[in-house]
């Protein structure tokens, strides 16, 4: 699953797919930080080499360089795996800035803009996500390792793994009022319904009646029953692999005070809710929103695991850039977006009073192609434009050990991970040449030509961002090189998010965060086989039919084996470009105490933002 995103992490995001968050199959947005001066200078050093590297290519390049280059990526990997997984704890708390010592009752946790959307159905950007995560508390959710665990509810599935029964906790939402079987199922009757035009989506997990509601004149969805105030009890036509997750993801909507917004065909009146002091179950309350600065929360005295320990949490808005710089002030406690590389973590040591998480992202950066446009249609056109990215460059430049560079759209640390066999589509001019040749695109001069017209692309990107801001050089003289006429636009999040979503770009630069629910059909099924977070246009009946295959596996075994089919077609067709997997770096301060955070869990995740104390 995935989150949609960029403006986080550009990479750290997202949709728990839903982000999935619940555990859905979402999008999160993810922005990339730039460094610091040190970064600009690593960046540059290395672009140079590669620019240098590119022309020694184009002059040509044989079996050695290959063999190199494949030795060089396992060091890669194996350093980046080495490096991950660390907590630093700071050595000097008595240095921990007035500015924080004097905070009562509060954690200030950092984040990229928001697009202020708190909807629990209808959130995309990751820092939308984390408040939306914080107000609400799902049925399931997901343990370090990706495995289903309670939430709200206990889960049990029938032998055939065709019937799942959640018996719900005892559980009251923050006005006091009592939660109840009929409002998790509201949840279902809203992303079913044929106008819900948000990010989840539950058909590709077959629930019986499913199809007569979004589609025909039911007005129940036959399959889901309340069995009483307590129990829930979803039949599927199937037994499906994402199930758990998907279903697990669902947070309850109030009938008693959101019921009547609730009409099929209509929700428009449900979306538009202002969500300040919106009734739901989790463990805080979102209080007071100001746009680009801050979202508010108080602590829910009802929560079903108990009234958070911290009082007030406080999500501030952080320039980019200035993450690290946001923590060491004190202007906030904790911030999980800060580039992970050698220059910050060094300057996070040095302060004292930072601890330092490190870790892999569940997530990576991509370049996606549209392919309505007529260029990218072709395969050997995308293979070749692939080829004259530096990737490695790229990745050493802006990371160091802390990324590696990816050749499926998974990342390392799932258990489905198998790149064994992949073509690596390592940096080659000359393959890239050939491949456009192929395609019909011939040189004429320093112009790449096909029926009288040059091969032209605009790349769009968001100004600052550390990743862009050293691949765009590089693609500007490598696809200069191929007589491309290569363009880039620089455009903020809103308006980039905007072209992702509507289809109006030729290429651009974003990041998945990935969820525990490893399903790709989301992101890579055509529209009509539930591709609802498919941006590039990319349709393949064969793969529609193999991801289907792969959602009605009966053993992880099976999964993984239908998987490693799947990564090896997405790794030939390049619906899109995985660029890489990186690390994340949380950094919080010695005030706050409890964190937990892995790849797959994220601080505030119902069953740890609960526990977190501010001294």
């Amino acid at each position: 699953m995935f989150v949609s995103a960029f403006s986080a992490y550009m990479s750290n995001t997202a949709i728990r797919k839903n982000r999935v968050n619940k555990l859905g199959n979402a999008e999160i947005n993810i922005n990339i930080f730039q460094g610091g001066k040190n970064m600009k200078k690593k960046a540059l050093a290395c672009l140079l080499a590669a620019v240098m590297a590119l022309s020694l290519a184009a002059c040509g390049g044989g079996s050695d360089d290959k063999k190199t280059s494949e030795k060089t990526e396992t060091q890669d990997t194996n350093a980046s795996l080495e490096a991950t997984n660390q907590l630093i704890e700071a050595e000097d708390p008595s240095a921990l800035p007035e500015t924080a010592a004097k905070r009562k009752d509060t954690l200030i946790a950092g984040v990229a803009d928001f697009a202020g959307v708190f909807n629990p159905v209808y959130w995309e950007a990751n820092e939308d996500f984390q408040v939306v995560t914080a107000t609400t508390a799902s049925l399931s959710v997901n343990d370090d390792k990706g495995e289903i665990v309670d939430g709200t509810a206990s889960m049990s599935v029938s032998e055939d793994g065709k019937v799942y029964t959640y018996k719900l906790t005892k559980e009251k939402y923050n006005d006091g009022s009592d939660v109840k079987a009929e409002d998790y199922v509201n949840w279902y009757k809203v992303v079913a319904d044929p106008s819900y035009d948000g990010y989840q989506d539950i058909s590709k997990v077959n629930v019986v009646g499913y199809d007569d509601y979004k589609n025909g004149s039911a007005t129940e969805i036959s399959g889901i029953k309340v069995v009483d105030e307590s129990t829930i009890e979803i039949t599927l036509e199937s037994a499906n692999t994402s199930a758990p997750y998907v279903l697990g993801s669902a947070v309850p909507i109030s009938t008693a005070k959101y019921g009547d917004l609730i009409k099929k065909g209509d929700l428009s009146k449900f979306k538009s809710l202002n969500m300040v002091d919106y009734v739901s179950n989790g463990a805080y309350v979102l209080k007071e929103y100001k746009e680009k600065t801050s979202a508010t929360l108080e602590a829910n005295p009802n929560f079903y695991l108990g009234e958070p320990k911290t009082k007030n949490l406080i999500f501030k808005v952080v320039a980019t850039n200035a993450e690290l710089q946001a923590v060491e002030t004190g202007d906030v406690d904790i911030h999980d977006q800060v580039v992970c590389d050698d220059d910050h973590i060094e300057e996070a040591m040095s302060a004292g009073f930072i601890n330092l998480k490190i870790q892999p992202t569940l997530g990576y950066g991509y370049v996606a192609t549209n392919q309505k446009n007529e260029i990218f249609q072709d395969v050997k056109v995308r293979q070749a434009l692939l080829h004259a990215i530096d990737r490695k460059s790229l990745n050493q430049a802006v990371y160091g050990q802390y990324a590696i560079t990816l050749n499926i759209p998974q990342a390392p640390v799932s258990w489905l991970y198998d790149d064994e066999g992949m073509e690596t589509y390592d940096y080659d001019l000359e393959k890239a040449a050939e491949l456009l040749k192929e395609a019909g695109w011939e040189k004429d001069g320093d112009k790449l030509m096909k029926d009288g017209k040059q091969m032209k692309i605009v790349f769009s990107a968001m100004s600052g961002n550390v990743v862009t801001d050293t691949m765009i050089p590089l693609m500007i003289d490598a696809y200069g090189q191929l007589g491309i006429d290569f363009q880039a636009e620089y455009v903020d999040w809103p308006t980039l998010q905007s072209k992702s979503q509507n289809g109006t770009f030729d290429m651009l630069f974003m990041a998945w965060g990935l969820t525990a629910d490893p399903d790709l059909t989301g992101t890579f099924a055509s529209a009509e086989a539930g591709g609802t977070q498919n941006r590039t246009g990319y349709a393949n009946p064969e793969l529609d039919k193999m991801l289907a295959e792969a959602l009605a596996s009966t053993s992880q075994d099976e999964q993984k084996e239908k998987y490693k089919e799947i990564y090896k077609l997405i790794n030939e067709e390049l619906p899109l470009y995985p660029i890489y997997e990186r690390c994340d770096l949380i950094c919080y301060n010695t005030r706050v105490q409890n964190i937990e955070q892995s790849s797959y869990v994220k601080w505030y995740q119902q069953d740890k933002i609960v526990n977190i104390e501010v001294e």
